[in-house]
């Protein structure tokens, strides 16, 4: 036990995390989460910039500057299970090596169910390749999915791990709860029915539900 314990904590030290912070009320508990993992305070670090390609960008240039193999980018709207740091970076390091990123999936509040949102394990080596092609907001509602996508189209393919390493977007703010289920009425329009009826069935009991129903409803009225 010990020697495994050894074993994780020299791997933890491998690893860089970058909090994506839009002024989330989790911000905090999602940082205390990740510390208790094993993360030394001096490797864990908060962005703020906006808009989020501006955010990517910054993250990927603390990620290559502290040198670490493996920079996890996590959102401050995500809480991570106990060990899911340690449980992604091992299995991280037995794909090939030209895997630019690895993640996993989240129980999402607003979606019902698991789904990948919110964390992302990049090789860090890697990053300078990845930061040429990310695309600002005019071009790609989706800077980082986009990026993604052409860094598999260049030969460095991502991969998605079957995991679920914590949760995503409970406790929010009204206000981020407008401003997501808003980006959800334009990005995921054909689940906007399903996601309405989900949304409906819960509001009588959470008032997060009807801020999520304003929010799409206007997101899909921009859409059309």
């Amino acid at each position: 036990m010990a020697k495994q314990n050894r074993f994780s904590f020299d791997l933890l030290g491998q690893v860089t995390v970058v909090i994506r912070s839009a002024g989330e009320r989790t911000l905090q508990t999602c940082k205390r989460l990740i510390i208790e993992q094993g993360l030394k305070p001096d490797s864990v670090f908060i962005v703020n910039e906006r808009p989020f390609s501006e955010a990517l960008k910054k993250s990927f240039q603390i990620g290559y500057k502290q040198g670490r193999p493996w920079t996890f980018c996590v959102d401050a709207d995500v809480l991570l299970r106990p060990k899911s740091i340690i449980t992604m970076v091992e299995y991280a390091e037995t794909l090939p090596e030209n895997t630019c990123e690895v993640q996993g999936f989240v129980l999402d509040k607003f979606f019902g169910g698991p789904r990948q949102a919110g964390n992302h394990l990049y090789r860090t080596a890697l990053l300078p390749i990845a930061s040429d092609f990310i695309q600002k907001e005019n071009h790609n509602i989706r800077p980082e999915y986009s990026t993604l996508k052409k860094m598999r189209d260049a030969g460095y393919p991502y991969h998605i791990a079957d995991y679920v390493l914590g949760t995503h977007d409970d406790e929010q703010y009204y206000e981020d709860i407008y401003r997501k289920c808003f980006t959800h009425g334009i990005k995921h329009i054909k689940h906007a029915d399903l996601l309405g009826a989900i949304w409906k069935a819960n509001a009588d009991i959470d008032q997060d539900f009807n801020v999520a129903l304003c929010g799409l409803a206007d997101g899909f009225v921009t859409k059309e």
